[in-house]
């Protein structure tokens, strides 16, 4: 048992009233919320006007008094306390003194100083307060006794507790001033029965009044009854409640498996209470998490959401920290009403809310939202009531139904702020399109008790055009012409985060393209904010197809004449115009570019001649900016494998030549694909078409430097990107 110290503390009557019979908690219209201790205080004893409690996480046990009426709390001063079940008084000890004070001041402290009791060699040691008595306990020649010491007339007076011949004590109980309860056991060897014996407090003599029920766990008692529960061979706990001295119990099996940490039973009359103890900050959910009473007649009825500590207060009733939904968080006390059917009355309040609330909030923004400015990713965060949460945000996109999200990690002790990060994709890896959306954040509690939250709002993307971006998400999109003429665009992001559980999700732009013996991805030439293409038929004739964000146009004709070239690439702005160009060498090794209008009707009036001499390479990828400059480059592998860096002077020519490196034969496509990780450097992607339908794709990052313009290549897991022969574009 525990117990306080201290003198001069004074406790109004507790004023709260229950509202009705049908009511299982009610609350005083004048009770004021006020109450302020540790959440992991545990009560030591409880009377009619205040409670006892203790906390135990610092490096000593630190004890509290608080008063019903208003919550009022006094620290103790340093030292072990002990509190009286069912009354209020507590005890403090300066060596042999112990001062028994009635915390509500209506009567004087009790001094009692146990210096001449006992010795050296057997010593007494205070075990609980029994009204305005000491229990003590001693060993003499290794008999454990125990002995009431109280004053009488001023004198200390050592009443030993008379246990029956031949027993040895086990356990002692009380539930109030007036009662203390022994459990001991015939000194026999083999198999003995426990038994059940009530002290005469005036003269420690002891009746036995039954045995304790075979199975019995967590025995207690009220003033009348006994509780306790059991895990018979079902594996179900079964809770029992009986009067004082019968044998025969009402049990009731919980639908609950059976487990009996943290649990609780006692008695409220002739109701049973029970409950696991502590679900107001558990992460799991469970049945027993309430406190709930259940008659003998089977009547079950649910007084609090949650119990954290309690113990028997005055005239038998119970005193719990715990909380409701509807009143939150407080100390209640649970006692019969007129009609004996326990009822919860809120003595004095937290202030706490005991379901799942919102302290504070930083939703995702409203109104348009430039995803190039906040690197592609959206932020919101949650102060919630309680640690024991999980939250997830979930966001959607309007005119496709994609969706994406972030969630909370597992609950941690304390933590009671949730920032979440949605990463800009939807589930399937995709960026996230422009577009309107819907979010939805909804926050649960770990412990099942109370409702969940729910926040909604909306928001629109936006983000500049990108060139090599067919779905309107700016992130660059990879072409993909199969064995059968379909060509599809793959969003690069996605194909970097693929797995052999993760399908792509490719936009279709239609079957037929054989009929081009060339085509390239431009970037944006018909002036529209979209990524266009340009292909080039059997007869010479170069078509334009319009990107729309959401496939492409029906083609438009650009002019005739193009078979001169071998080798056509576009994407880069060669000239400086902020408009993309294209490039294309001859058959007789002439590279020629075609600067861009933005005009889709002439998107290439004239060409310009760039030079000779470049027959000898036989793969060119327009990459835009890879080594810093404000212009595009331009690469080039020639026939030995040997892949060359040309930097873009801004005026439509090319710096000399640098070298990249080696190696580049087994690639039957080079694409200048853009930014495919948002670092603001472009990319290259090669493709192996001998290297089968997987890990034949390969990303070199661009580093922004001239000297080493690429990183080592990176070999995402490609579940193929079509059938048959690919071509990449």
């Amino acid at each position: 048992m525990l117990a306080v110290t201290t003198s001069g503390l004074v406790s109004s009557p507790v004023a709260a009233v229950p509202v009705g019979v049908d009511a299982a908690v009610s609350a005083d219209a004048d009770q004021q919320e006020g109450l302020s201790i540790p959440a992991d205080s545990v009560i030591a004893s409880a009377g009619r006007d205040g409670m006892l409690t203790r906390t135990d996480s610092g490096s000593a046990p630190v004890f509290r008094w608080t008063r019903f009426t208003d919550g009022d709390t006094t620290v103790l001063p340093i030292g072990t306390h002990w509190g009286g079940e069912g009354t209020d008084i507590v005890a403090s000890q300066a060596g042999p003194v112990y001062t028994l004070t009635d915390m509500s001041g209506s009567t004087q402290p009790i001094v009692i100083d146990t210096s001449a009791l006992g010795s050296a060699e057997t010593p007494y040691t205070l075990q609980r307060v029994v009204g305005t008595r000491l229990l003590m306990s001693t060993s003499v020649n290794s008999v454990r006794e125990l002995h009431l010491v109280s004053t009488e007339d001023g004198r200390v007076v050592d009443r030993e507790v008379a246990l029956p011949t031949g027993t040895s004590l086990l356990l002692h109980y009380s539930s109030g001033p007036d009662d203390l309860t022994v459990r001991y056991r015939a000194d026999v060897d083999g198999p003995t029965t426990s038994l059940i014996g009530v002290v005469d407090l005036s003269t420690g003599a002891v009746k036995a009044t039954g045995s304790v029920p075979p199975g019995a766990i967590s025995l207690n008692f009220s003033p009348t009854h006994m509780a306790w529960f059991e895990v018979p061979a079902a594996r179900k706990l079964t809770v029992a409640v009986a009067p004082r001295g019968v044998t025969g119990a009402e049990r009731v099996t919980l639908d609950s498996p059976t487990g009996t940490p943290d649990f609780m039973v006692r008695a409220i009359g002739d109701w049973a209470a029970y409950a696991r103890i502590r679900g107001g900050t558990a992460t799991w959910t469970d049945a027993l998490h309430p406190l709930t009473v259940r008659s003998k007649d089977g009547e079950t009825v649910k007084l609090l959401d949650h119990v954290a500590s309690s113990a028997y207060g005055s005239e038998g009733s119970l005193i719990a920290l715990g909380g409701t939904v509807e009143h939150g968080e407080g100390v209640y006390r649970i006692a019969p009403d007129t009609a004996g059917r326990p009822v919860a009355t809120l003595l004095t309040g937290s202030g706490l809310p005991t379901a799942l609330t919102v302290v504070k909030e930083s939703p995702p923004p409203a109104g348009m939202v430039d995803f190039d400015r906040n690197g592609g990713v959206m932020k919101a965060a949650w102060t919630l009531s309680r640690f024991n949460a999980s939250i997830s945000l979930r966001v959607t996109h309007t005119a496709s139904g994609l969706s994406g999200g972030a969630a909370s990690p597992a609950p941690r002790q304390g933590v009671l702020d949730f920032p979440l990060t949605w990463n800009g994709r939807f589930d399937n890896g995709v960026p996230a399109y422009n577009g309107a959306y819907t979010w939805t954040m909804t926050a649960k509690p770990a412990n099942g008790i109370g409702p969940g939250i729910v926040r909604t709002g909306t928001f629109i993307v936006t983000r500049a055009p990108k060139p090599h971006d067919f779905d309107d998400n700016g992130s660059p999109d990879l072409l993909s012409l199969d064995g059968t003429g379909r060509l599809r665009s793959y969003d690069v992001q996605q194909v970097e985060s693929a797995s052999p559980t993760r399908r792509l999700n490719p936009l279709d732009l239609g079957t037929g393209w054989y009929g081009y013996d060339r085509i390239t991805a431009t970037g944006n030439i018909a002036g529209t904010p979209a990524g266009d293409i340009v292909a080039r038929d059997a007869a010479g004739v170069l078509w334009l197809h319009s990107g729309s964000g959401k496939g492409l146009a029906p083609r438009t004709r650009i002019g005739g004449g193009w078979q001169v070239y071998d080798k056509i690439t576009g994407g880069s702005d060669l000239t400086g115009d902020g408009r993309p160009d294209v490039i294309a060498a001859d058959r007789n090794g002439v590279l020629w570019l075609h600067p861009g209008t933005g005009n889709a009707s002439t998107p290439f009036p004239v060409r310009k001649r760039i030079g000779g001499g470049w027959g000898i390479y036989n793969r060119l990828a327009a990459t835009g900016n890879i080594a810093g400059a404000p212009s595009g480059d331009l690469v080039a592998r020639d026939k030995d494998g040997i892949l060359w860096l040309y930097l873009g002077k801004g005026d439509g020519t090319f710096a000399p030549r640098t070298r990249v490196g080696g190696g580049w034969s087994p690639y039957t496509s080079l694409v200048g694909v853009g930014d495919t990780d948002r670092d603001g450097r472009n990319d290259l992607i090669a493709y192996d078409a001998d290297g089968g339908p997987y890990h034949s794709l390969y990303v070199y990052k661009g580093t922004g430097d001239w000297k080493v313009p690429f990183t080592s290549r990176r070999a995402p897991y490609n579940p193929g990107l079509g059938e048959g022969v690919i071509e990449l574009f």
